[in-house]
């Protein structure tokens, strides 16, 4: 063997135990390296009682530079990534390159919350200035992030690592360029949604959202119409409202098949009732801003309609303010299109979002409903009262009706029909009840406040 060879077998033996240790891309330790100093680190925290801390951070949307630019440029941000990071750390800082757009970093001596507070503006630091991506483009990046300590996050540096990341996902679900401090409480909120959306997928196929429904009643207490709102009935017979389920559905995607399980069941009863020879009252039914955003809303409400035989005068959809200004010139087709099906449209929560009566007057809406938190210090307050008034005579002005929710006290109500409000829905006269309890109801055609003159 040549003196050659020999040189050229040292090198690939060399460059071999580099990649073992190192990421090839980055030139950064890689996970293995990552996790054997963190293993040495907890011995050294341990025998001299010190406290140290590992850092998960993920890149906020590199998945959309990746679509947007390729792979290649998605390399040449990792490689930028990892350069910042590193000068923007002591040098006894550990700076290692996990998996993916995954950084770690390791912190060998926590001594206080101030110290804390330096690493997170650290890690911001390395992202303020546009990273370079050729042709003279520049590319504006931010990352989340999660942080464990030893020992009070972890034992091991698998448990150290495992809850980092629970904090970065907590993190990256909050928002871009935040972070998180890893508690037991959130690994154990992680774990119940985890546990909810996996429940949730089986009852979707098992159509175990249905509607209840509860009634808006007149200034007497006359059935007038009625909100359809999703619930969850387990196996087990139990009902969830919404609160214990809506977020993780909405985080989840899940949104989209409830909703449209809420839709489809909502008109086949609606269907059924006017069989029945029931008040043809008017159903709502809400859209949430992911729902109202699909492509394909108007055509699946369409067939909806078509193939439950329902009366879409019937129908009035339920959108936040919030869901149209999303895309608001997109937003308007759709209720134009809504309209043209003969579906009215009715604006949730008013007053709590983006539009007002400016904007309102050139969209094609039916209703308006008076957020709950108008209606909650009423009649005493009256700076409260004042809005709601406003809110009524603005309204009538521009031919749009009013429906106050969350009506829970007569003499609430008693203020409300002094501003002329049209319609009424809360607590005073029906919880949001099952279809059989709301039939009856609707069949018996009594007011729900008999005492009102």
């Amino acid at each position: 063997m040549t003196l050659r060879d020999v040189t050229k077998q040292k090198k690939a033996e060399e460059r071999a135990l580099f990649y073992e240790y190192f990421d090839p891309l980055t030139k950064l330790p890689n996970r293995e390296s990552f996790t054997r100093d963190v293993d040495r680190n907890i011995t050294i925290a341990t025998n001299r009682g010190r406290v140290f801390g590992i850092m998960a951070l993920g890149l906020d949307r590199f998945k959309l530079v990746n679509d947007m630019y390729g792979t290649k440029t998605g390399d040449e941000v990792l490689k930028c990534s990892a350069d910042a990071l590193r000068n923007s750390f002591r040098n006894d800082d550990i700076v290692s390159r996990y998996r993916g757009d995954k950084f770690f970093v390791l912190f060998p001596d926590i001594k206080s919350q101030d110290h804390i507070k330096e690493i997170i503006a650290k890690a911001r630091a390395a992202f303020i200035d546009p990273f370079k991506i050729g042709l003279g483009q520049e590319l504006r990046l931010s990352a989340s992030m999660g942080v464990a300590f030893y020992p009070n996050d972890g034992k091991d540096a698998a448990e150290l690592v495992r809850n980092a990341e629970t904090a970065l996902y907590m993190a990256k679900e909050s928002g871009h360029d935040g972070y998180r401090l890893f508690d037991a409480r959130l690994n154990g909120e992680l774990l119940e949604r985890q546990r909810i959306e996996s429940d949730m997928g089986q009852a979707i196929g098992e159509q175990r959202f249905v509607p209840f429904f509860q009634p808006k009643v007149d200034r007497l207490g006359f059935i007038v119409g009625a909100e359809a709102l999703v619930r969850w009935r387990l196996a087990t017979g139990e009902i969830k409202g919404p609160a214990a389920f809506i977020d993780v559905a909405e985080r989840s995607g899940n949104i989209d098949r409830i909703g449209s399980q809420v839709i489809l069941k909502t008109c086949q009863i609606a269907a059924s009732w006017s069989e029945q020879g029931l008040p043809e009252i008017p159903i709502s039914i809400n859209l949430s801003p992911r729902q109202f955003g699909q492509e394909s809303l108007v055509d699946d409400i369409k067939a909806i309609i078509e193939t439950t035989g329902v009366d879409p005068r019937r129908l009035e959809f339920e959108i936040t303010e919030s869901g149209i200004m999303t895309n608001e010139r997109e937003s308007i087709g759709k209720l134009l299109e809504l309209k043209e099906l003969g579906a009215a449209i009715s604006i949730d929560d008013f007053g709590t979002g983006y539009s007002s009566f400016s904007k309102l007057k050139d969209y094609p809406v039916d209703t308006v409903k008076m957020d709950k938190s108008f209606i909650d210090p009423l009649p005493s307050d009256r700076k409260a009262a004042i809005i709601a008034s406003a809110i009524v005579d603005l309204a009538h002005t521009l031919s749009f009706s009013v429906v106050a929710e969350g009506v829970e006290n007569r003499e609430q109500l008693d203020f409300l029909d002094t501003i002329f409000c049209d319609q009424f829905q809360g607590y005073l006269f029906s919880r949001p009840v099952p279809e059989p309890d709301f039939r009856r109801l609707l069949s018996q055609g009594t007011a729900l406040l008999p005492r009102l003159a």
